[in-house]
């Protein structure tokens, strides 16, 4: 028996996918161990080999593809655990980090203040050069000024370098040369350059990813360098790979190499995982809001016509990775987002979490403040006895006494009010990040599936789809363990970009062909070392498009390797009209032009038939009944709670109801119907 083996560390729970050769799909939770996040995914494997009846290197020896999405470089940024990082710039370019893009995110807000730069101004130092947008020298870079830079950077200690000069996009011979007086001067020091790590033309987005870049390098090399070593060490033989921002599995050298494709590393896999699970339900079309809810955060992207929208607007406690990405929002809304109530007697929930550790206070490891797992523990919507598919017990008493010392005597509410007052509350936080990512964009929820994974997912589904005007809910088989699935059935997959800006009024038919020329070599020697097969390859193009004037660019596919006449040109101008109209509702006579070009590598990796699982073809019985509080219902109520692993497809289960599953639970509320389908999953229908 051969196995592969996916992982998705989160906040809270790390999650496990294990398929067998024969396309059987099996899931797991264990706790996330933080600061130790190796502990927690041998942990898991641990659980998975107990299973299996096998010991852990048993296992490992069987696994011949070992696939692991991890936060370790997402929290890095927002706990500022990263390294102490320098940075090398144009002379009279140091404030590049400071000044932004005009400032903060929201001015009007004054209760944000203005964020910090990346790193810190003391770190910074310009050096003289300068290229001149067409990639001419406009002044030769002083060498000896680069070397005292990092003389300089040396003795205050820094950790890892960034270098970022003004227009190396367009000629990177200064960068190269920093870059080897770097590997001269100080050995062994890691160091990025922002030609290579983000070749946009946006000077601060780049500056940005450049030193996030730089500053992961010496965590991220340790932390994945001793995940590969402890997984050899306990007996895995097989292929070992990482998820990346880009929704695919790249090797671990590529990502020590550049880290910063591991920002929002597990997210970037639900939307893969949403569409996987619709396409084995054979739905014809897939348009769908896809919304991951675990234990720390609210996850939310969208699927539009099988596609999965890439962009390079990714953003980690204000500061922009820049680096082509799934479109993913985020938002401090989990299971263990903590509840307060301020001196105005306003309920908030989040961001703040407990995590694993001390975690909600009905875990019963030392966590005394109200969460959102201990609100729905109190209203009756989980099963006690049996969470994280069996491997917890939850404390009731201790869930109560936390919701009401710090919620419902501030607010005069009973517990079992109190609890749902936390449960609207973040629901309405997911209401309005979905609003962001939707209705301000112009696409309408109305017209799309919600597709609802997470281990907590289930709980608050109905209520935020309500709000929203969807009318139907797709829970897949795999909802516990959604990114995890997602990791699993990715492919092999890179980006390579080059910023050579072109204009439809002069188009340089011979640039435009040596960039992409350039680009599918990058692309076609990445696919050689990944040891993709020549039938599994795939090569994607797109261009970063405007008309003159506009300030921001789109993301314009096409199918072209290379421009042969006008009136392939004609064809791509044509597209970009198109997909302008379609997103904006107008289009214009003014010539359009080309910033960045971009080639996406994909190696399409072989798999099984997925099976989740044979569902039962007996009658569904009731498993119990359970007192729940649910507005909807008036208060306190007894409903019947049916076993979602005997339900038999076909099989409809009107609303109110919970579905208990092992790694998740769905509350169904009046004037719901929900539906089994064969391949395990539950499709929800709202009236």
């Amino acid at each position: 028996m051969n196995v592969q083996i996916a992982v998705d560390v989160g906040g809270t729970f790390t999650d496990l996918v294990l398929q067998e050769s024969s396309g059987q799909i099996r899931t797991y939770k264990a706790p996330t161990t933080p600061g130790r996040i190796v502990d927690g995914i041998l942990n898991g494997v641990e659980l998975i080999a107990d299973d299996f009846g096998l010991d852990r290197r048993e296992l490992l020896r069987k696994c011949t593809r070992f696939a692991c999405g991890t936060t370790a470089a997402t929290n890095a940024i927002l706990e500022k655990t990263y390294a102490t990082t320098g940075l090398i710039c144009t002379e009279g370019f140091r404030d590049i980090l400071t000044v932004r893009e005009g400032g903060k995110a929201d001015t009007y807000t004054i209760a944000i203040d203005y964020p910090e730069p990346y790193i810190a101004r003391h770190l910074t130092h310009g050096v003289r050069e300068r290229m001149n947008s067409e990639g001419g020298v406009e002044t030769p870079l002083d060498e000896s000024q680069a070397i005292e830079a990092i003389s300089q950077l040396r003795a205050l200690g820094v950790e890892s370098i960034a270098v970022c000069l003004l227009w190396s996009i367009a000629n990177p011979s200064h960068e190269i040369r920093i870059g080897q007086l770097i590997e001269k001067h100080w050995p062994g020091i890691p160091f990025s350059l922002s030609h290579q790590t983000s070749p946009t033309l946006r000077e601060y987005r780049r500056t940005s990813a450049t030193a996030i870049d730089a500053s992961l390098k010496p965590l991220v090399s340790r932390t994945v360098n001793e995940l590969e070593a402890r997984l050899r060490d306990a007996g895995l033989e097989g292929v070992l790979t990482l998820m990346a921002s880009s929704g695919g599995q790249t090797a671990v050298d590529e990502v020590i190499a550049r880290p910063i494709n591991l920002c929002l590393s597990g997210p970037s896999a639900a939307p893969v995982s949403a569409r996987t699970s619709i396409k084995a339900e054979n739905e014809e079309t897939c348009n769908a809001i896809v919304v991951d809810m675990g234990g720390t955060s609210f996850d939310i992207s969208i699927i539009d016509d099988w596609q999965i929208p890439m962009h390079r607007e990714g953003i980690i406690d204000g500061h922009v990775f820049g680096v082509a990405s799934v479109e993913v929002k985020t938002i401090g809304a989990g299971g263990g987002s903590i509840a307060r109530v301020d001196s105005g007697g306003f309920i908030h929930v989040g961001p703040e979490s407990a995590k694993s550790v001390p975690g909600p206070a009905c875990y019963s490891r030392g966590g005394t403040r109200p969460t959102v797992t201990d609100a729905n523990l109190v209203r009756g919507f989980l099963d006690a006895g049996n969470f994280a598919g069996g491997t917890m017990t939850l404390d009731l008493a201790k869930a109560r006494a936390a919701i009401s010392e710090h919620v419902a005597e501030s607010l005069d509410l009973s517990t079992e009010e109190a609890a749902s007052l936390i449960g609207l509350s973040v629901e309405q936080n997911m209401v309005a990040a979905i609003d962001e990512i939707t209705i301000k964009r112009g696409v309408d929820p109305r017209e799309y599936v919600m597709v609802a994974g997470g281990a907590a997912a289930g709980l608050h589904a109905v209520p935020i789809a309500r709000e929203l005007g969807i009318k139907r809910i797709f829970v897949p088989p795999v909802a516990g363990v959604l990114s995890a699935f997602g990791i699993l059935v990715s492919d092999i997959k890179s980006t390579f970009s080059r910023s050579v800006p072109l204009s439809t009024n002069a188009f340089d038919f011979a640039k435009a062909n040596e960039a992409l020329a350039t680009l599918v070599g990058e692309a076609e020697a990445y696919l050689d070392r990944m040891k993709a097969p020549a039938g599994s390859r795939e090569i994607q193009f797109s261009a970063e498009a405007r008309y003159r004037g506009q300030v921001w660019q789109i993301s314009l596919p096409f199918d072209m390797r290379r421009f042969e006449s006008q009136a392939d040109l004609q064809r791509l101008v044509e597209a970009f009209h198109q997909l302008h109209e379609k997103l904006y509702f107008v289009r214009s006579s003014d010539p359009v032009e080309f910033t960045e070009w971009t080639v996406v590598a994909i190696g399409k990796l072989p798999s099984a038939d997925l099976k989740y699982g044979g569902a039962p073809s007996l009658p569904v019985a009731e498993k119990t009944r359970r007192s729940v509080y649910m507005r909807e219902l008036g208060g306190s109520r007894e409903i019947r709670v049916v076993d979602g692993t005997q339900l038999a497809p076909g099989t409809v289960v009107q609303g109110p109801a919970l579905i208990d599953q092992p790694l998740t639970t769905i509350v169904l509320y009046p004037s719901t119907k929900a539906t089994y389908s064969a391949n395990g999953g539950v499709w929800i229908d709202l009236h």
